[in-house]
């Protein structure tokens, strides 16, 4: 039940009782001249707000692509024109969809300031229009105050759905973080330094060749500047050390420029002491970083040990934060195992287990680790593949399938051959609501289920 997902039973009663109060106060005559105001107006007073959002950066970063700006005032004249009908208003349908749009608002991330602004300048150009009408003044009144009420009970419907919607995505990101790398810290963290001293050695050999120094990645684009961007973001970003690491990552992509640029030996060498220096300092603050660990609970699938689909949607969040802020592309690739009713009739249901394991653990060795694996389902997964567009991911997803192909599991002593699996591939397009991104790549998996 709604009032049992956003507020207590009370207040969302209360709420109902406004809602229908408000609506049987106003004459039927006057809420249809209301009604057909508003909807004669409508595009208008839109186009008037958004001369005052787009002034705000945070509309700016949301809706950079005219595209995506016309849906979203499209989507406010809709608005408008549902929350004045002719016919009186229900009051459980109105509260719900007032709630839905606030859900919607918290994960595209849209202040709340920016809604209560957009209720003050309706009720404003609502107002004007409706002097011009037929009203009378007790009507005009009447007319008013209904507009007023009913803006104001929306709004509020709209917050609190927001702030309920926020809180959930931070529950998410917190446990999200907990669970965000596996259960052997020590193991993660020397792969990590490995990483780190295998980026460090192509500087040192690259130099001195010449030419070859060209090739070096900044360490920001590392295999470990990767994982420490999106996956070490989740688990220690709030943490003095990653803000140190976080700054000589910096300061040593700014030595990698200067290397690049050339000049003289002693220059150059000076150069690389920072840069081991840099790495060393990295080193010791990983070691504090994961001097704590924390317990993975329910926060893994049972069966394939990958993270559970709730923790999707604040990791999609962050990659879509991550990619305003850098302009770094990132794709999903959602897999399924082909034919798997078939696989299961025939295997039973522990052989089918086995084979959602050896898959797992398959797409796990796959991916890198600042990628993301989710399990989606029992034969469904889904890769956060980062800093890849949509053909690069493509191209992985390819590999990821022929290699499963080739694959021979074994269950039971019996040897399976032909797996297949069933890829969708999208790129993130620069939306701002996570979950048609999640929505978008399920879409292409079907499409591609369909084409064979």
């Amino acid at each position: 039940m709604l009032s049992a997902a956003l507020w207590d039973d009370e207040d969302f009663a209360q709420l109902k009782v406004e809602v229908a109060a408000l609506s049987g106060s106003v004459p039927a005559p006057v809420r249809v001249m209301v009604a057909s105001t508003v909807k004669h107006f409508a595009d208008e007073l839109v186009e008037e707000l958004w001369g005052q959002l787009a002034r705000h950066a945070r509309v700016q970063a949301l809706f950079d692509k005219e595209g995506l700006a016309r849906r979203f005032r499209s989507a406010l004249s809709q608005w408008l024109v549902e929350i004045f009908p002719r016919e009186p208003i229900d009051p459980t349908l109105f509260l719900m969809r007032q709630s839905e749009i606030g859900s919607t608002h918290a994960r595209i991330q849209i202040p709340t300031s920016l809604s209560t602004l957009a209720g003050r300048m309706f009720k404003r150009g609502i107002y004007i229009n409706l002097k011009h009408s037929r009203l009378s003044r007790d009507e005009f009144v009447q007319a008013a105050l209904y507009v007023s009420g009913v803006i104001d009970v929306a709004t509020a419907a709209i917050n609190a759905a927001h702030i309920s919607g926020l809180d959930r995505s931070l529950r998410a990101e917190e446990a999200l973080r907990q669970v965000s790398i596996d259960h052997d810290f020590r193991a993660e963290r020397e792969k990590q330094k490995a990483s780190l001293a295998e980026w460090a050695q192509a500087v040192f050999f690259g130099s001195h060749i010449a030419g070859e120094v060209d090739g070096v990645l900044p360490l920001s684009r590392s295999e470990f500047g990767l994982w420490f961007s999106h996956r070490a973001n989740l688990l220690f970003g709030r943490t003095a050390e990653y803000a140190s690491i976080a700054r000589l990552v910096d300061r040593a992509d700014a030595h990698i420029r200067q290397l690049r640029d050339g000049g003289e030996a002693p220059l150059s060498q000076e150069h690389l002491r920072e840069i081991r220096q840099i790495a060393a300092q990295i080193n010791n603050l990983l070691s504090v970083q994961f001097s704590h660990s924390f317990d993975m609970g329910s926060a893994r699938d049972p069966l394939s040990r990958l993270l559970n689909r709730r923790y999707l949607r604040a990791a999609v969040s962050r990659e879509v934060a991550l990619r305003r802020r850098t302009r770094r592309p990132f794709s999903m690739i959602m897999l399924e195992i082909s034919q798997f009713e078939t696989l299961r009739a025939r295997l039973g249901e522990a052989g089918a287990d086995t084979v959602v394991q050896q898959t797992a653990a398959m797409l796990l060795n796959a991916v890198r680790s600042s990628d993301t694996v989710f399990s989606m389902g029992r034969e469904t997964f889904l890769i956060i593949r980062v800093g890849t567009d949509g053909r690069e991911a493509a191209v992985f997803a390819r590999s990821i399938v022929e290699s499963y192909a080739a694959t021979h599991f074994s269950v039971d002593g019996q040897t399976i051959l032909e797996n297949t699996l069933n890829v969708g591939v999208i790129e993130y397009d620069g939306h701002p609501d996570p979950r048609r991104l999640v929505d978008q790549v399920a879409n292409a998996l079907r499409n591609e289920k369909v084409g064979k």
